[in-house]
This record gives structure tokens, C-alpha cells and sequence, in this order.
């Protein structure tokens, strides 16, 4: 795979070029958004994940030993501490994780809660970028792909060696790549 291919060997390659220089990763890996960034955790292998923690200087010792509860610890701790509870709840069915759920949506209905969805997105857009990036790739892992439901009329397009730069510059890369890194699917 290339360099410049939007692969999971690739997200390394765009992620330690972003660290080191944000405009020239973004000529490197043109068109490469944060959203396929996110989405193609679900592709890597274990060597592409500890390549990536190592990145993130996050210890991650594969296979993950209870997955599920540590990346619910993480979770919660990234929506407390980025004040991201009114954008998710703990109301779906399941344990740890999977309890959680964004708001604005009629789960028993399986439709949009159209006062719901507003406020939802009025508080998203009210963040600053970092922040809406994190919200958006909690979305993405949640959906596993890109979505349409919560990120729809919102900003959410950025390339992702922007992303990169803008959550390192708010201080939120670290949190952002441990939930990237110890998802272990939703």
C-alpha cells in the first residue's frame, strides 16, 4: 500500500507526518480526512495499533486484556472531562460502552428526535474545533463509518492532518488517539 493510499498502514504514516509538520501531511496524503482516520481502526491489525499507541506514547500490550471496560473508562473520562455529556447518555442496552449512546435520537422508534437533534447540534457547533473533533470521532466509532444522523449540517470535514494539529495544539491528541487506539468496537 502507499504512502499516500487511505489504507490502515497509512494512518501511521499520516499521523507521525502531521506531528512533524501539519501543511507538508496534508500535501502528502491530499483528500485524507479525520473521518476516514477514525473509521479505519476497525481495519488495523494488532502491529498498525501498537505501531500507533507507540505514536501516542499510550501503553497497549495486544490482546488487550478487558477491552471493553477500558475503553469504557476512557470514554467517560474523554465525555466528562470535554464536557461532551450533552451530546451522549447512558441509556442503551448493554454494559459498559455500549450503554452509551448519542442524544437527539428515538432509539425505540429508530428515528430522529427532531428537538433533540437540534439542541444536539446547536451544542456541538457551539465547541471549539478540538472538541468537535472529538465528539465527531466518538460519532464515527460508534457508527463504525461515516454518518449522516448527528454530523449532518455540522462542521466535520477537516483533513486529518489538521485534526491531528488542532487536537495536539488544544491538548486533547493524547485522549482523542486512546480511544482510537483501544476501541474494540461498539
Amino acid at each position: 500500500m502507499t504512502d499516500n493510499a487511505p489504507g490502515p498502514g497509512s494512518v501511521y504514516n499520516l499521523i507521525k507526518a502531521a506531528l512533524a509538520d501539519p501543511g507538508n501531511a496534508k500535501e502528502r496524503h491530499p483528500g485524507y480526512r479525520l473521518q476516514r482516520l477514525v473509521t479505519l481502526r476497525l481495519e488495523m491489525d494488532e502491529v498498525e495499533i501498537g505501531k500507533l499507541a507507540d505514536l501516542a506514547g499510550i501503553e497497549v500490550k495486544p490482546p488487550m486484556v478487558n477491552a471493553d471496560a477500558l475503553f469504557d473508562e476512557n470514554l467517560r473520562a474523554v465525555i466528562a472531562w470535554a464536557g461532551l455529556w450533552p451530546l451522549f447518555e447512558e441509556s442503551g442496552p448493554g454494559l459498559h460502552h455500549h450503554a452509551i449512546r448519542p442524544t437527539g435520537y428515538l432509539y425505540q422508534l429508530d428515528k430522529v428526535d427532531a428537538l433533540g437533534m437540534e439542541a444536539w447540534r446547536a451544542y456541538y457547533r457551539c465547541m471549539a474545533p478540538a472538541r468537535q473533533m472529538l465528539a465527531a470521532s466518538i460519532i464515527w466509532l460508534y457508527r463504525g463509518r461515516k454518518d449522516n444522523t448527528w454530523l449532518r449540517r455540522v462542521p466535520c470535514t477537516w483533513h486529518a492532518a489538521e485534526g491531528i494539529a488542532e487536537m495536539r495544539r488544544a491538548g486533547l491528541l493524547q485522549d482523542w488517539a486512546k480511544l482510537v487506539v483501544r476501541y474494540p468496537g461498539w
